[in-house]
């Protein structure tokens, strides 16, 4: 089982010190599944370039299988040492036998894809009875959460706020947002039962969230730090060493009270844990 106690800030933001808006969305979701239980053996649907995996599982043997469908991600995976194998397939055709899972595990991986059901139904498939799908997805009150959204709002904006919506959808390549109740009737069917549904990213921390994708460059129209900063193309300059340091120092500090923040039991956040299990 992933460390509770780790701090998944310091780790990610040494990880991601070149675009820490990222950092602190995922060292927040890290520190949620932290609070899982993940029975072996795993199987990482999407499992990217590895980092997730790398970190949240750091203390454990390398989980059983990664998959990615891009195959640049499927090269990277291994050099981590977070999978005892890795591959290139697609997730609505998944390499695996029926029931071979106790776990599938996914990270901010299923808001991308088009058609999901054939997706689900593959994880499902692949799991024990009794096992589990732990996955991570923006949540249904993402859009109206984020701060360039509420500003215009608040301005009675709202065909700009939902402009602002429809850019970040689009930067981001996000296709679908359910609500809990949603994912409970797409898991049921594919013969899954939802476990629970949490959010967690505050309203607070979806505004310092959004300002930070300004900031340090990750959005398009401000890339001010990365362009000067933090692009591979300046690492001869020999500086990036003291940006990564200044990342880590100063926005562990300064995100701290953002990333130990949990929503509210009966409130909503910008993320949505979503837990099911397949039936015996």
């Amino acid at each position: 089982m992933p460390n509770i106690k780790r701090d998944y800030l310091t780790l990610l933001l040494n990880q991601y010190w070149f675009a820490p808006p990222v950092a602190l969305w995922r060292a927040i979701e890290l520190r949620v599944l932290a609070q899982e239980a993940f029975e072996r053996p795993i199987l990482d649907l999407g499992c990217g370039d590895g980092l997730i995996a790398q970190v949240l599982f750091a203390e454990e043997a390398p989980i059983e299988v990664g998959f990615d469908p891009w195959l640049d991600q499927v090269i990277k995976a291994p050099t981590t040492g977070a999978y005892r194998e890795t591959q290139q397939a697609l997730g609505a055709a998944m390499p695996y036998r029926d029931g071979g899972f106790a776990t599938v595990f996914s990270n901010s991986v299923l808001e991308h894809i088009p058609d999901l059901e054939p997706v689900l139904k593959e994880a499902a498939r692949v799991l024990r009875p009794g096992g589990r799908l732990i996955l991570t997805v923006p949540s249904d009150a993402f859009r109206g959460l984020l701060g360039g959204y509420r500003e215009r709002m608040e301005r009675g904006d709202a065909a700009g706020a939902e402009a602002y919506a429809t850019g970040v959808d689009a930067w981001l390549a996000h296709e679908r947002y359910p609500t809990p109740d949603e994912w409970a009737g797409m898991l049921r069917r594919v013969g899954l039962d939802l476990v629970h549904a949490t959010y967690y990213v505050t309203p607070e921390v979806m505004s310092i969230w959004d300002r930070a994708n300004k900031t340090y460059g990750v959005r398009s129209e401000s890339r001010a730090f990365y362009r000067l900063l933090a692009s591979p193309r300046l690492r001869r300059l020999g500086h990036q060493a003291w940006v990564r340091r200044w990342a880590v120092q100063t926005l562990s500090t300064r995100w701290r009270e953002a990333y130990e923040m949990d929503v509210p039991e009966g409130e909503v956040g910008g993320g949505l844990l979503v837990v099911g299990e397949r039936s015996a």
